[in-house]
C-alpha cells in the first residue's frame, strides 16, 4: 500500500477548499440574481420530508421519498407534494447511478385560491460523486429530469438539469451539520428555473434513522421563500451478512 504523504494530503485538501470556495461564490451570485426581481411573500413557510434508502445487494439499493413544502407554518397554504421511487447502482463506494419515477402536485398561485393545482410526472437519471477530505463528507449530484406537466389549458414537456453541492460536517458521534445548494436549469431555453439552499442539524438516532432539522431558502425569477426544514431519513441495509470463511 502506498501511503500518502502529508504534502500530497495538504494539495488534495486545498483542491477541495477550492472547488468549495468556487461552488459558494456561484450559488451566491444566482441567489442574488433570483433575489433581484423577488416579489414573494414573507412569512415562513415548511420543508418537510421522509426519505428512505434499502440496500438490497453490493450493487442495489432501492429509494423513495415524499415531500411536503407549505408557504405558511406550520402546513397551511400547500406549495407541492411530491413522491419518488428510485432504483440506484454502486459502481463504487464513491460513485452511484440513480433511475426514478416521480408524481407531483403543485401549486404555483402562492396564495390560496381556487385555482387547480399542475399536477406533473417526472422521470429522472441522475449520478452522485462523494469524496472525504479528513472527516468531512463532500457530494456532487447532476440529475436529469424529464418533466410532464399537465396545466389547466395545455400539456407541456420540460426537461431540467440539477447540480447540488453538499457537505456533511460530523460534530461528534452523534451530531452533524450539513450545507448544501443546488441550482435548477430549465433545458428546454437552458433558463435558470431555481434555486434551492439549505443548512442543517443533523442526529443520529440509530444505525437505521437520521433526523434534520435547518432553514431552506427557495429563489425563483419573481420570488423568493424562507422555509424551516424537518427532514427524516431511514437507511436500511437487507444484505446477508457474509459468513467468516466468505471473508477469508
Amino acid at each position: 500500500m502506498i501511503e500518502k504523504s502529508p504534502e500530497r494530503a495538504l494539495f488534495y485538501t486545498n483542491a477541495i477548499m477550492k472547488n468549495f470556495l468556487f461552488i459558494i461564490i456561484i450559488a451566491t451570485f444566482v441567489q442574488t440574481k433570483l433575489q433581484a426581481q423577488n416579489t414573494g411573500k414573507n412569512e415562513l413557510g415548511s420543508w418537510y420530508e421522509i426519505t428512505a434508502s434499502n440496500r438490497i445487494s453490493d450493487k442495489f439499493s432501492l429509494s423513495g421519498s415524499f415531500t411536503n413544502w407549505n408557504y405558511e407554518l406550520p402546513a397551511k397554504n400547500e406549495h407541492l407534494l411530491l413522491g419518488i421511487v428510485g432504483l440506484n447502482y454502486y459502481i463504487n463506494d464513491n460513485i452511484e447511478l440513480g433511475i426514478g419515477y416521480a408524481i407531483g402536485d403543485i401549486d404555483t398561485s402562492f396564495k390560496v385560491n381556487d385555482i387547480p393545482h399542475l399536477k406533473e410526472n417526472r422521470i429522472l437519471e441522475q449520478i452522485l460523486l462523494k469524496h472525504k477530505s479528513n472527516t468531512i463528507g463532500f457530494s456532487h449530484r447532476f440529475r436529469l429530469e424529464q418533466r410532464f406537466l399537465k396545466y389547466q389549458t395545455e400539456n407541456l414537456v420540460k426537461h431540467r438539469l440539477r447540480y447540488r453541492f453538499k457537505t456533511n460536517i460530523p460534530l461528534n458521534n452523534m451530531f452533524f451539520v450539513i450545507v448544501y445548494d443546488e441550482i435548477h436549469f430549465v433545458l428546454n431555453a437552458f433558463d435558470l428555473h431555481q434555486n434551492r439552499a439549505c443548512i442543517e442539524l443533523g442526529a443520529k438516532l440509530n444505525k437505521n434513522i437520521n433526523l434534520h432539522f435547518g432553514y431552506a431558502k427557495h429563489s425563483y425569477k419573481a420570488k423568493n421563500f424562507n422555509r424551516l426544514s424537518l427532514q427524516v431519513n431511514l437507511n436500511y441495509d437487507f444484505r446477508k451478512p457474509k459468513s467468516i470463511l466468505t471473508q477469508l
